[in-house]
Order: C-alpha cells, then structure tokens, then sequence
C-alpha cells in the first residue's frame, strides 16, 4: 500500500493538517497508521463518514449563516455556478452579495445588500449592512455609507451585551462592528472586544476575528504579536476557510516585512494570492494596499500581470472613497495624492528604509526611488521623513 504525509494528504483534500491528524486519530481515515509521532495516510484515501465530501454550499443553504462566504471551509470548482446552485433564495443571495464584494462586482453586490438591510432576519440584515458600508465607500455613494453605518450602530448600541440568552447573536453584532471599528476607524464606542465573543462564533468567523485581533495589534506597531496571533488562528483551523485563511496570510506577510523578514513576507502573500486569486477574489489586497509595502510588486506583478492591473484599478477607487470617509469622520487629512507605487515608496522611506534597502525590495534603481522621493515631497508640499509621516496611516 503507498501512503502519504498528513501534510500531503491535507493539501489534496484541501483542508489542515490538523484535520488529517484529527481524522486519522478518530479512525476516520481507514488504513491510517502512526509512525512515531507522525501520521501517515494510505494514498487517496477519504473520510470514512464523509465529512470531507459534504458539500459546503448545499450544507449551508437553510442555516441562515451571517457572513456566509467566511463561513465555507473550502471553494472547489466554479464558485459562481456552485453558489447558484443554492436552492433557497436568501442563502443564495446572501452568498451573491459576499461573492461580488469579494471580486470587485460591488454595485452587484450593493443591489442584494439593499434588499436585506430591513430584514427580520438579524443574520441576513447584519450582513447587508456591513457589506453595504463597504460596497458604497467604494463605489463613492458616502451618504450610502453612513446610512449603512448608521444602521449598523444603532444594531450594536440598542442591544443588552450581556443578555446571555442570545449570546451568539450578540458575538455577531460585536464581530460586525469590530470590522466596521477596526477597517473604517469608525468610532464606537460601546463595542466590546472580540476577544470576549469569539468562542461564541462558528469556526470561520473565529478565525476571521483572530485576523482583527492581529490587525489591532498592527496598528499598534505590535508586528511580532500580531503575527503570532495570525500564524495561531492559521494553525488551530480544523479546516481551509478560503477566505479567513486569505486575510490571516495577507496580515502574516504585512507583519513579516515590518519585521524585515522579506522572504517570510513573500512566502505569505503567495499563499493569500493562490487561495483567493483562482476565484477572483480581489478584494482582500485591495484593502490592505496601501499596508503592503510593495510585496505585490515584488513577488505577483511580474508572474500574473491581469490580476495585479485589476487590483490597482480597484484599489484607486478604494482609496480615493476611503480617504473621504476618513477625513470626515477623524476631521483629519489624509492625502490621496500619490500613485499606488509612490505610496508604497512613502510608507518604507518613511518607516526609515533607506533608498538602496528601497531599490533593493522594489527591483528598481536607487536612483529611480531617489527621484520617486523628490517627486513625493513636491506632490505633498513637504521636506524630510517626519512631514511625510503626517500624510501617512500609521
């Protein structure tokens, strides 16, 4: 009999290594034998009760999931023919509306969310109000966004937190508004941390939780225990989750070039691209960019050029509805007056990389990033790398 790792057999069932582990420890796994510590799988062999062929989509339809898409733990196929296929309209709709979020589709995406933003259905409501807060910031309709926004607090600040009798759907309003909190800097105030819910969440919500709890501690310049929060939430699923799986890579690989762990930083995003960029997932890179540091450039750009080119034209839009949004609510300014590439050359120079360290990451001159820098302090109206750091997020 020929056998395989249970990281080989993980990678063709598209699920973790722990899973594998799980399931052969379970005899699930027929024929599977432990060889010293490890685990090692009879070739092609499959869950005994099935676990690994139950379809994600059909398994979902009726369960009135919040946040859908989060919530499959694996994407086969064609993803749009398969969400389709769902039988129950709303399941079905809710999953559209995730998925043209997702690939850049967002009036498609704001149309659904619209219908569902005065749900009885708290799940389906949560949802749209959420994905409609982003799909009109970036399609430009603002006064769209704060109506969604608004919809979305008043949810969180008229419930009772504490009543325990509807605790999970307590963890979801809290899960939503930590995303509004944390990706919008929206403040509000009476939202709890995420911490305290997240045990109450399904799996790939969980997950996704543990990304913001990674990107919190990035945003305070906490590189090392953001990554060790991302690399965990990675490490203890119980299955793949495309989509968490994609943020957790992408906050991995943002922490790891903060930490000049270049090639670690690579490694990551390579991983984030090869989960969401066979479903034209584009959404994810759109919205950490400007955090990216030249990472697609150096390690997507030059092997898959149409991909890159569609993230670029999206990104530009996020930015410029994004920074408004910004500005309005922090009374701040933001400047929106950079090129993609000049703000990743900004965002390093300012972070004390020096022109050659630059050159060197960016696979151009030195000379080249020199003129970029001058180019940057005219469009600014600025001089040295303290004043730049005002036009920057931090």
């Amino acid at each position: 009999m020929k056998f395989e790792t249970a990281s080989q057999a993980a990678e063709r069932m598209g699920v973790t290594v722990r899973a594998v582990q799980k399931w052969a420890k379970e005899g699930k796994l027929e024929g599977a034998q432990k060889v010293g510590r490890d685990w090692m799988i009879p070739f092609g062999a499959t869950v005994v009760d099935s676990i690994k062929h139950i379809d994600a989509f059909q398994a979902k339809q009726n369960s009135g999931a919040a946040f859908p898409m989060f919530q499959l733990p694996y994407f086969s196929g064609d993803l749009l023919e398969n969400i389709n296929k769902i039988a129950d309209i709303d399941e079905r709709n809710l999953h559209l509306m995730e998925y043209y979020y997702f690939t850049g589709e967002l009036e498609k995406s704001n149309d659904i969310a619209e219908l569902y933003m005065d749900s009885s259905n708290l799940r389906y409501r949560l949802s749209a109000e959420l994905f409609g807060v982003f799909d009109n910031m970036i399609t430009g309709h603002l006064h769209k966004v704060h109506f969604a926004a608004g919809l979305l607090k008043m949810e969180i600040e008229s419930s009772d937190l504490s009543d325990e009798s509807v605790i999970g759907d307590t963890a979801l309003k809290v899960f939503a508004g930590v995303v509004l909190k944390t990706q919008l800097h929206t403040p509000l105030e009476t939202v709890p941390q995420i911490e305290e819910y997240i045990r109450y969440l399904p799996e790939g919500l969980r997950i996704i939780s543990l990304y913001l709890s990674a990107y919190k501690a990035y945003l305070a310049k906490d590189y090392s225990r953001s990554l060790g929060i991302a690399q965990a939430a990675i490490n203890g699923a119980t299955m793949q989750y495309p989509m968490p799986m994609v943020y957790c890579n992408i906050i991995c690989a943002i922490d790891c070039i903060n930490l000049l762990q270049l090639e670690k930083a690579g490694e990551y995003i390579k991983k984030a691209w090869d989960l969401a960029i066979p479903y034209c997932m584009y959404m994810p890179f759109v919205e950490h960019y400007s955090i990216l540091q030249g990472l697609l450039e150096n390690n997507i750009k030059k092997h898959d050029v149409e991909n890159y080119d569609k993230i670029i034209a999206l990104t530009r839009t996020y930015n410029t509805s994004w920074y408004q949004v910004y500005n309005q609510k922090t009374k701040s300014k933001v400047s929106n007056e950079l090129t993609p590439t000049e703000f990743t050359i900004a965002m390093l120079y300012s972070r004390n990389w020096r022109a050659k360290e630059i050159a060197a990451h960016m696979h151009i001159s030195e000379r080249t990033v020199t003129n970029y820098i001058q180019v940057i302090y005219e469009k600014l109206n600025i001089n040295g790398r303290k004043e730049l750091e005002n036009y920057l997020l931090k």
